[in-house]
């Protein structure tokens, strides 16, 4: 191979490389932001104190977040139990009250920090403390959890995976009830998870390789071009 041709083919490793680095910041945008349609998660009764269910479980209670498209951000309707008990906008890239309150919905933000958040409360139409408790671990996924006591005496507390903020768990303690998660939705939720993870985690093994291979690319054609003679 000439010297033309060795400079081409090492500039186009670069380039290819360069280019897969750019697929990145998309999947992660694609992650993060919200779309439109209906998030719903079920909740089963359970003993306090007690995280476990059973089959023979008849009460629970049912919430839908519904997002609508609206200009530069989504509508969010809350139903509890198909009675709307919230609605805000949102921005979809941060999970944030899109303007007039500071205040979450039912979503965390992306890569949740290890600090407190504002959060709605609903019975009592003011924020909240969300405070960041210590880490977690559902089904082997590393979380952060987060708890929050509301003004009508429940207190919420939800794993978050660490990474992308999607909530795995969460359990209500409303005395002298308590509120979990239902099994499918916490199956749902944990697969939504780990296929979020993967991805992450392919990205970075091609973060690497990528560069890698970049870097080996531009000492050769370096090498090539200084013994051009």
């Amino acid at each position: 191979m000439n010297l033309r041709r060795r400079l081409a083919a090492c500039l186009g490793v670069i380039v290819v490389c360069a280019a897969l680095n750019l697929i990145s910041p998309a999947v992660i945008a694609h992650q993060r932001t919200l779309r439109p349609g209906d998030y719903t998660m079920r909740f089963d009764a359970a003993s306090p104190g007690d995280r476990a269910t059973t089959q023979t479980q008849t009460q629970t209670h049912t919430r839908t977040v519904t997002l609508t498209k609206a200009p530069k951000q989504l509508n969010a309707v809350v139903t509890v139990d198909g009675e709307e008990v919230d609605h805000f906008p949102i921005d979809p890239s941060t999970a944030f009250p899109a303007k007039g309150r500071a205040g979450l919905g039912p979503f965390l933000p992306y890569r949740p920090e290890r600090r407190s958040y504002p959060l709605f409360d609903t019975a009592a139409g003011r924020d909240v403390a969300l405070d960041y408790v210590g880490p977690g671990s559902v089904r082997g996924l590393e979380t952060s959890k987060y708890a929050a006591t509301l003004s009508d005496g429940c207190t919420r507390t939800v794993d978050a995976e660490r990474r992308t903020g999607r909530i795995v768990d969460e359990v209500w303690d409303c005395p002298p009830e308590q509120w979990v998660l239902a099994e499918e939705s916490k199956a749902a939720a944990v697969d939504a998870a780990r296929r979020d993870v993967a991805w992450l985690r392919g990205l970075q093994v091609m973060a690497v390789l990528t560069r890698f291979t970049a870097a080996a690319a531009f000492i050769v054609g370096l090498v090539s071009y200084a013994r051009r003679r």
